[in-house]
């Protein structure tokens, strides 16, 4: 039995969520779409969604007369390239993909700007549908309105306006997400938590529904934009520091969000929750001072004018203005909270 929810978005095309009902919930979008013509309809994916879920979303839609045509790319963050925009567009050419078609990204965040990125720009714009299957996905890339792709060893550096017509999230693709990438999702889930109210972290402490919890969280989305519209940045600063200094080979990026806002907001029972989920409490591999120096750089062009999101998990989001050497000395006393104190 299928469940399904619209969730409250700040976005103007439907956002589903429910169990079990990617493929009906596809269907209905295809029913309600009127044409002269079949509509053919294209599916980006990577081997290992289209291997898991192959039999509760596409036997399920060929059973029903749709026969979509799957395009598999490799679904890795490092392989969101031109290389890999070029082999759909080579794919959609090949079946003459037409504007009148629906092109499906069906898979994780690098999944979804691929097919985000080819719809916005092959024939000029085609009507496309995202179906993420990680929880990053369905908390995030669903309200997205910007699509990345890599060049070269920079990262989202190239991007494109897109709009979906709509976004399917169906639960049910969660449970056979590795923990790893789960975790990108509960990152968000705890920053939400600080920046509204800090019992939605009961939510990941008592294992709870993710249908209700993704409901509960674009509930909590809305708030915050009321409070402000930069709330979102809280924590920037030092996980896009930590990410640079990586570059995504030690620690991903829901680990180096989450760093980020036990650094501005310590407290022992977000580390007991921490310890819960697999977040590590302390950075390895880096002191203290050159993420600071990252950090310092980085706010360098704000000159005095630095905004900082301070946010206490109470519903109160502020944004305090610091010059250089308040910054300085800022986040000298936030980073303190994760580096080893050896490595100062």
């Amino acid at each position: 039995m299928t469940c399904v929810k619209r969730v409250e978005s700040r976005r103007n095309y439907p956002i589903e969520c429910g169990r079990g009902m990617a493929y009906s919930s596809l269907l209905d979008l295809l029913r309600a779409r009127s044409s002269d013509h079949p509509v053919k309809v294209a599916i980006v994916t990577d081997k290992e969604v289209n291997g898991l879920h192959h039999m509760n979303f596409i036997s399920e839609l060929e059973a029903r007369h749709v026969m979509p045509t799957v395009i598999q790319i490799d679904g890795r963050q490092s392989s969101k390239n031109f290389d890999v925009v070029m082999q759909v567009f080579e794919r959609l050419m090949d079946i003459s993909f037409s504007g009148d078609d629906l092109l499906v990204g069906w898979g994780g965040g690098s999944i979804l700007d691929v097919t985000a990125f080819v719809a916005s720009t092959f024939l000029g714009g085609l009507k496309y549908c995202l179906v993420p299957t990680t929880l990053l996905g369905m908390l995030e890339s669903a309200e997205a309105d910007t699509a990345y792709l890599n060049y070269m060893s920079h990262k989202d550096c190239v991007s494109v306006r897109c709009e979906p017509v709509a976004v399917i999230m169906d639960v049910d693709f969660l449970p056979t997400v590795p923990e790893n990438f789960m975790k990108n999702g509960y990152a968000e889930i705890i920053r939400y938590a600080m920046l509204d109210q800090i019992t939605l972290l009961n939510r990941l402490v008592n294992r709870s529904d993710m249908f209700i919890t993704i409901d509960e969280c674009y509930l909590a989305k809305s708030r915050i934009r009321e409070q402000s519209s930069d709330a979102f940045a809280f924590g920037s600063e030092i996980k896009e520091a930590i990410l640079e200094h990586f570059r995504f080979l030690r620690y991903s990026e829901g680990e180096a969000l989450a760093f980020a806002v036990a650094a501005m907001n310590p407290s022992e029972p977000l580390f007991r929750l921490y310890d819960m989920l697999g977040f590590p409490r302390k950075l390895e591999g880096v002191s203290k001072d050159s993420l600071l120096r990252r950090i310092v750089k980085n706010l360098a062009p704000y000159k005095d004018e630095i905004r900082v999101v301070l946010a206490t998990g109470n519903g109160m989001v502020q944004e305090r203005i610091m010059t250089q050497a308040e910054a300085l000395i800022f986040f000298s006393e936030r980073l303190s909270v994760i580096c080893d104190p050896i490595k100062r």
